[in-house]
């Protein structure tokens, strides 16, 4: 993953850090669902209610992927070139995510079969789920693997992506228009999702694209304002703490319910997905640092964060059915994590880095020019290599 040529590799780690926050924070959510559900629903202390808001990493998630999946299309429109090929898009998102998702589908199924477990789905279910059509039909929505609803959301964004991406390049290199494009489509996200509590439109509608729009727009905003910009380190810090104050007043917002619910439904967390996008802008377009998100720990859960979260949940269910779940809050989760950890190492070492790695030799390959056609091709390789350098191999 690359911002820029002259992006500092801190930079980088910080985003890396930040996935491996979202995705670990999530983990500690589900933990600790099970492990409040079997303590009988005690009254919450203020920590439950801290460990309650972690829910926020889903949104995280889909900011950074409003970022990252983005840029490339903008980046080309305010720099006034072609824009990435749509094929060659679609093929690197497939390589991304289709082996590691797969093969989570299939183990999970096995293992919900094997030990009888109620959210098991039928073999004539699995379609559904391998082209994440899971959340439309309620007989398998949150069936299976329940955070795979929101690989479904990201699948849906995919597709747009190069919609929006042709919009902006004809827009061209005005980087207001390019403001306006997504202020336009978060606008557009926040109507849905009042029209979503006021129509009251189904889950299967909610669990959707449709009202999480807004969240993707807020990182694709970033993306926008972010290319070919540097700001001050000031400036830099100046975003990262508004971003979190925001984060934090939408957590408190909601846990709290300090307005009445009409308000919470309507709004949703597009204050905490503006916040996240501030914090993004302040840690890619300034030299501010925050070196707690480039911890070894933090950068490892973030490169290994798909795989964490495709089994996490699994792993609550195998402990569980086997008897091996502790009623102790941070044995459960060193469990969970531990064998999550290994499972998703597994799938990033076995499936995920070397998809992405034969993607990558595979366009490299199809770009290679021919002696005939070197001389007329060079303009067209050197922009494509600013391209990649601007969009680099992501690991949303």
């Amino acid at each position: 993953m690359a911002l820029a040529p002259d992006t500092p590799r801190s930079r980088l780690r910080a985003l890396d850090g930040l996935r491996g926050l979202a995705c670990l924070g999530i983990l500690v959510l589900h933990v600790w669902m099970f492990d409040h559900g079997d303590a009988g629903r005690m009254p919450k202390t203020a920590l439950d209610y801290a460990i309650g808001e972690l829910r926020l990493g889903v949104a995280l998630f889909f900011v950074l992927s409003g970022f990252l999946v983005y840029r490339p299309f903008v980046a080309a429109a305010l720099d006034g070139r072609d824009g990435p090929g749509i094929g060659r898009y679609a093929f690197k998102r497939a390589a991304r995510i289709l082996p590691g998702y797969w093969a989570a589908v299939v183990g999970v199924f096995v293992l919900l079969r094997a030990i009888d477990h109620p959210f098991a789905i039928t073999a004539a279910q699995l379609p559904r789920f391998a082209f994440f059509a899971q959340n439309q039909s309620i007989a398998t929505l949150n069936r299976l693997d329940p955070p795979m609803w929101t690989l479904a959301v990201e699948v849906s964004f995919y597709l747009l992506v190069p919609v929006v991406g042709l919009l902006a390049l004809r827009l061209g290199r005005g980087r207001g228009r390019q403001m306006a494009l997504v202020a336009a489509l978060l606008a557009t996200g926040a109507g849905l999702i009042a029209a979503a509590h006021f129509g009251g439109w189904p889950e299967t509608t909610t669990t959707s694209l449709v009202t999480n729009l807004s969240i993707f727009a807020a990182g694709m905003a970033a993306a926008a304002f972010v290319h070919g910009r540097e700001i001050s380190r000031r400036s830099g810090y100046s975003l990262i703490v508004a971003g979190v104050a925001l984060v934090v007043a939408d957590a408190v917002w909601h846990e709290l319910g300090l307005t009445p619910f009409v308000w919470r439904a309507t709004l949703a967390d597009q204050p905490a997905a503006i916040g996240f996008a501030l914090l993004i802008v302040g840690l890619a377009a300034s030299p501010a640092r925050v070196r707690v998100l480039e911890v070894p720990p933090l950068t490892t859960a973030g490169t290994l964060s798909f795989g964490i979260y495709l089994w996490h949940f699994p792993t609550i269910y195998l402990l569980r059915a086997a008897g091996w779940w502790s009623p102790d809050l941070l044995v459960a989760l060193a469990s969970t994590t531990a064998i999550s950890g290994a499972l998703a190492l597994f799938s990033w070492k076995v499936l995920e880095q070397p998809a992405v790695r034969w993607s990558h030799r595979v366009r490299r390959t199809a770009d290679t020019p021919t002696p005939r056609t070197a001389a007329a091709a060079r303009d067209r390789s050197r922009a494509a290599a600013e391209a990649a350098l601007a969009a680099g191999p992501s690991r949303t």
